[in-house]
């Protein structure tokens, strides 16, 4: 029987032979002092109240451990001349290892074991040149075996690139696709450079899979990408260059030999590159332009349309008769060499000026058979010589200054205007050069069988 219930059994003894309530009190008292050791002992338990009988570790033994690792050991070439000494789960390296990789290898090896507390290394590393030698001869040896042993493969890996080369070199040298896609010569080169690389590198990529090196592969294409990220950053304006060359292939504003105007810069087309246009002014002077300045530039191209028209003012008196001096100067464009009369010469009213009148004079070449420069100075030319010989004044300006007390000259009359016979002006229609100039064209001509450049308006 337990004490708890010895203890309610004499109190209950007890309660039946003393009667009255301080015997019951005194009673219940003494049950709470001899149960309540019992009940806390009982709440705490062994684990958090007083200690209990200590129980058995199971921990492996030194000599264990050291059989273990020895046997663990003398199985890696590196560590055959490592000694282990284990003492208390304290493990002692001593000898010598041919690297010193090997050192730190085996300290985490033996760390790793179940029972060892602390790994004391004391490896040195080999000095001995026979032994040094020895493992990398060995090491030699076995790729030089490999490699012997892969060599049926490394062959027929080989034999795929060359084939894929060879057809790499069929597919860019083929010209009848290209000819029925009606590329330029731009994207014909394009075109080319992309087949040429993409076969030759799914080739490279199938015999890297036949040599069992796709992980080299994605290695290699993960740097390819972030090193093609940098150049593409670092030579920017190179390849917006190439873009723009690109479409302005396509689109074709300009062809060869062509006078343009492009951002200020005036000239005859000679050569667009994959990088650059080049014009050669009318001085006969070399600009190359980029293209990524050409393609965003407004492109004035007088060569398209063989009609230009030319203008230039004259300023004439205020008290000239304009309907004359349009007659006039209308009527001698009409009769000069390279003047186009259909759309016919005409003359407009510019402006009203302090001390003239300001008119302007308007015509049309035509630049394959008259010089446009050629044709609009000798008409100012000659429209300069028909008013003076109409007697029509050309004042400069001039400020006249009234002063009291002085009396006014007569007014001068206006000058008769000349007879009606032939003039000087027509006189020299014949014989006035209005030829198209053929010296830039010599020189173009010149410069491209000269020149080693690719030149992208020409055909191959």
């Amino acid at each position: 029987m337990k004490p708890e219930e010895n203890m309610v059994n004499f109190c209950s003894y007890a309660g039946k032979i003393v009667s009255g309530r301080q015997w019951g009190l005194y009673g219940l008292i003494v049950v709470l002092f001899w149960a309540f050791p019992l009940l806390v002992f009982s709440a705490v338990g062994p684990e958090n109240g007083a200690p209990s009988s200590p129980l058995p570790v199971k921990a492996a033994s030194d000599s264990a451990i050291e059989n273990r690792l020895r046997t663990v050991i003398e199985n890696i070439d590196d560590f055959q001349n490592v000694k282990i000494d284990v003492n208390d789960g304290v493990v002692r390296l001593s000898g010598t290892t041919p690297r010193m990789e090997a050192s730190e290898k085996v300290t985490q090896l033996v760390s790793r074991f179940e029972g060892v507390i602390y790994v004391d290394n004391q490896i040195q590393m080999e000095t001995d040149v026979e032994t040094r030698v020895k493992p990398a001869l060995a090491r030699v040896k076995q790729y030089l075996k490999s490699a012997v042993q892969k060599l049926p493969v490394v062959g027929v890996a080989l034999a795929v690139m060359v084939i894929f080369w060879l057809i790499a070199l069929l597919a860019t040298h083929w010209d009848l696709p290209y000819q029925r896609l009606g590329l330029n010569r731009l994207l014909r080169s394009l075109v080319r450079q992309f087949l040429r690389k993409g076969i030759f590198l799914l080739g490279v990529l199938l015999a890297f899979d036949i040599l069992d090196m796709t992980t080299l592969v994605g290695a290699v294409l993960g740097t390819a990408g972030v090193v093609g990220l940098v150049i593409g950053f670092a030579f920017k304006d190179i390849a917006e260059n190439y873009l723009a060359g690109v479409l302005l292939s396509i689109r074709r504003p300009f062809d060869l030999n062509d006078l343009v105007l492009i951002d200020s810069h005036q000239g005859r087309i000679i050569r667009l590159t994959a990088s650059e246009l080049i014009l050669m002014t009318l001085e006969g002077n070399h600009v190359r332009i980029p293209n990524a300045t050409v393609f965003k530039s407004f492109i004035y191209n007088f060569s398209i349309n063989p009609r230009r028209r030319f203008d230039f003012a004259v300023g004439v008196g205020v008290n000239v008769d304009l309907v004359d001096v349009r007659e006039r100067g209308c009527g001698i464009l009409q009769k000069m060499k390279g003047v186009m009369v259909d759309p016919a010469p005409f003359m407009i009213v510019e402006d009203l000026g302090d001390y003239n009148v300001l008119v302007r004079f308007f015509g049309w070449v035509d630049q394959r058979t008259a010089d446009f420069a050629k044709v609009r100075g000798e008409a100012i030319r000659r429209v300069k010589l028909a008013l003076d010989e109409a007697g029509i004044d050309m004042p400069e300006p001039i400020q006249t200054i009234r002063l009291k007390q002085v009396r006014m000259a007569p007014s001068e009359t206006t000058a008769a205007p000349g007879p009606s016979t032939e003039s000087a002006a027509e006189r020299e229609t014949e014989t006035v050069d209005v030829s198209p100039d053929t010296q830039l064209d010599e020189q173009i001509k010149e410069d491209l069988a000269a020149a080693h450049e690719p030149n992208l308006l020409t055909e191959e």
